[in-house]
């Protein structure tokens, strides 16, 4: 008997970047490992080998990963781990995760990709025939395949027909005791997003110059890691150039009650994207009584009702963007109906205690069995990896 395991409960092991990672993904697995107290199942972080510390080319991330998957084989063993659930994305992010996946079949376990990439289709579009082949045969060989929202699990479900694809949807912190009604007189925006093109942050730099000229009087507040469409100097400049100095204004990270902080003091909130998964964000905005803004892409159409928590425009369109926030800037009965929806919403539906309710219940279709009969000992183990895996 190994020491320290406990031998009642099952134990996944949920692979993915750390929380000081920022981002939706690492808010996820957070949210993962946070659940506490099941009686059928332990779950245990391990950290990837990604971080925006990390030097050295491609070669050193080769040997960096190889050692990680060592070190992963050696966790899975030490904790007898029967389920890995690995958080991942597009590019090259998937196929590491991919080797973590067969060195943790290799160990005997049951195996979850959760597919988080907000550009996970355009990476498998642009993808050669062999790289597609080898793209659906992985997800095909995962014994569930792990999509934030129903138009996610048909593309993916379209790239790999075999594969056995649920969905889950994401989930936000409901702040008790939120009201829908702000106070002030200036409308303010908010955004929570790293400073990636992507984001659409030119887009919206833009519409804010077009209601500048209008003559409207508002804010709007970006918050994040810098990124490709600019850091704190070049932002600036930005705004500068743009003449929005006193209306936009860029904070860099905020995390916990500065985050909270600044969506309490919003009126609403701004995601002109060019391509999302399942926007933690809008949810967290959501939750935070904040009527949206946002592009219709991804799982965006699926999170909110154009004309209920909020507004729905094209991508890349700075003009509709724009007018889209000044319907909410000039109309503060329709921000505060919005508001409600939205709330009402996030705390319908995107709950954390349905997002861990339904975790589980995965754990539980993935391994039905109990730990100590998945599990003989150390020995077994080779046996097991080719007997009790269940492959779509």
């Amino acid at each position: 008997m190994t020491q320290g395991v406990d031998t009642q409960r099952t134990t996944v092991l949920v692979v993915g970047p750390p929380p000081s990672m920022m981002g939706g993904m690492a808010r996820v697995v957070e949210q993962v490992v946070a659940i506490r107290g099941d009686k059928r199942f332990r779950i245990v972080p391990f950290e990837t080998t990604f971080s925006k510390n990390a030097g050295g080319g491609p070669l050193s991330k080769i040997i960096r990963h190889f050692r990680h998957v060592r070190l992963l084989r050696e966790t899975i063993r030490r904790h007898r781990a029967a389920v890995i659930h690995i958080h991942t994305c597009s590019g090259f992010s998937f196929f590491r995760s991919a080797v973590d996946m067969f060195a943790a079949r290799r160990e005997g376990c049951h195996t979850i990709l959760h597919i988080h990439g907000a550009a996970f289709d355009e990476f498998y579009d642009r993808a050669g025939v062999l790289t597609r082949r080898i793209i659906s045969s992985l997800l095909n060989r995962a014994d569930r395949v792990l999509a934030l929202s129903q138009s996610w699990k048909v593309k993916l479900s379209d790239m790999s027909p075999g594969a056995h694809v649920s969905v889950i949807e994401n989930a936000a912190d409901i702040p008790p005791d939120i009201s829908p009604q702000r106070s002030g007189e200036c409308c303010q925006f908010a955004l929570l997003a790293k400073m990636d093109e992507w984001k659409g942050i030119d887009d919206l730099l833009t519409a804010c110059g077009i209601l500048r000229r209008d003559g409207l009087a508002f804010r709007v507040v970006m918050a994040g890691p810098a990124g490709s469409a600019g850091d704190g100097a070049s932002l600036s400049a930005k705004i500068e150039q743009l003449d929005l100095a006193g209306t936009v204004s860029y904070m860099g990270p905020l995390l916990g009650d500065a985050k909270a902080a600044l969506l309490c003091a919003s009126h609403g909130y701004v995601q002109p994207s060019h391509h999302e998964g399942m926007p933690l964000a809008i949810l967290e905005a959501m939750a935070h009584a904040l009527p949206i803004v946002a592009t219709e892409v991804g799982a965006v159409p699926e999170v909110l009702q154009d004309g209920r928590q909020g507004i729905l425009v094209a991508p890349r369109q700075p003009s509709m963007l724009a007018d889209a926030m000044r319907r909410l800037i000039v109309d503060r009965a329709l921000r505060h109906r919005m508001a409600k929806a939205a709330r009402a919403l996030a705390v319908d539906r995107f709950s954390l205690d349905r997002f861990h309710r339904e975790i589980l219940a995965l754990y539980d279709d993935v391994c039905p069995t109990r730990l100590d009969t998945t599990w003989g000992n150390a020995d077994k183990a080779s046996t097991h990896a080719g007997s009790s895996i269940t492959t779509a």
